[in-house]
């Protein structure tokens, strides 16, 4: 990371866009799991900004960057930026005129994820009829360890698939990867498509 000590608010704006825009490549590429130490950097960037009153720009830069993450992969971080985000728009309150995200935008989120992550109180099938998502997913995805683990897992998918096509059919190939390295750490796996028989993917 480029030393902040020496960047103007403008420059560390600035920094933040050419991240977002990586981010948005790496998308496009399949590989979301690099945006995430992106994130980290530009929500250093962000938190670094002492103008109070780019408080709106810094609000859709944070919207942007979610956008961009493996939500459901990395709901506890996610939901760091989500509360940066709904603690920003405070700040600006309705000073500003742009209409998305409004703060029940965010707060919506934030259930959502909160609820996605308590395992406790709401199950899968729960959660998948209070949110309307039709794919079943293995629950170990809602846990800490797999958070944890993540980035790491998704490194070694990444070196494995190597330049394996990702257009059609790349999912078959990701979740077999997927499935082989969760195994060499003892974790047993289910695919989308082992859990929804019914459904077609491609």
């Amino acid at each position: 990371m480029e030393n902040m000590m020496h960047m103007s608010d403008e420059q560390k704006a600035e920094r933040v866009v050419a991240l977002i825009d990586e981010m948005r490549e790496n998308s496009q590429e399949m590989r979301q799991w690099k945006n995430v130490m992106l994130a980290r950097e530009c929500q250093v960037l962000l938190r670094s900004i002492s103008d109070r009153d780019a408080s709106a720009g810094m609000v859709l830069a944070i919207n942007a960057i979610v956008e961009q993450l493996p939500e459901y992969d990395m709901p506890r971080y996610v939901l760091t930026l989500l509360h940066y985000e709904l603690e920003l728009l405070q700040i600006s309150g309705d000073k500003e005129a742009w209409s998305y995200p409004t703060k029940t935008d965010v707060e919506q989120q934030i259930r959502r994820l909160e609820d996605y992550i308590d395992e406790e109180h709401v199950s899968v099938s729960e959660f998948m009829e209070k949110y309307s998502r039709h794919l079943k997913f293995d629950p170990q995805a809602r846990t800490p360890e797999w958070e944890a683990n993540y980035l790491e897992v998704e490194k070694e998918c990444d070196r494995l698939l190597g330049d394996t096509p990702r257009g059609m059919g790349y999912c078959f190939a990701y979740w077999s990867t997927l499935r082989e390295v969760l195994a060499k750490r003892g974790i047993q796996w289910h695919s989308p498509q082992e859990l929804n028989p019914r459904v077609m993917f491609d």
